[in-house]
């Protein structure tokens, strides 16, 4: 599979440059998802350099010095290259079986990725205040003996027995 440093989210592309593509994952997979704070010098024993080493250390000292850096998660990314591998299997011509021996997922997980069900983005849920543009419906009035209202909430408050 091709890699390519655009397809990595923006932090951790950041964090690559900074650190190298090797340093960079190490650190992520240690502690993405966490806030560090960087020292203003390096130390031998601080536990990013025991992590990184003390050459990795020092310029990550040096880019953001005594800055709290929020790590990437890992996860999400590996989990994308791991679908455009799927797909990648299929333009190869490889049938749906194929693909779940060579990924290890199931066949049921391979036709979500291929029919594009497996994106981590929400598409079934509705936004439910509308964008921004758009004017506020007015509220409606209802009468007190009108269903829906604390003493009436079944509107049989008008109703003669």
């Amino acid at each position: 599979m091709d890699f390519n440093l655009e397809t990595l989210p923006p932090a951790l592309r950041e964090l690559v440059r900074v650190l190298g593509f090797a340093d960079a994952m190490r650190l992520v997979s240690a502690m993405g998802g966490a806030r560090i704070t960087v020292p203003h010098k390096v130390r031998e024993g601080h536990e990013l350099a025991l992590l990184l080493g003390l050459d990795s250390f020092g310029k990550l000292v040096k880019e953001y010095t005594g800055e709290s850096v929020m790590l990437p998660k890992l996860d999400s990314y590996l989990r994308e290259l791991r679908h455009e591998q799927v797909r990648q299997c299929k333009a190869q011509g490889l049938d749906v079986d194929e693909i779940v021996e060579r990924t290890g997922y199931t066949r049921r997980h391979v036709f979500n990725i291929l029919g594009g069900y497996a994106d981590s983005r929400d598409t079934f849920t509705m936004d439910m205040f509308g964008e921004d543009d758009e004017p506020a419906a007015e509220p409606v009035a209802m009468a007190e003996s009108e269903a829906g209202s604390a003493n009436n909430p079944f509107g049989l408050a008008g109703r003669k027995a």
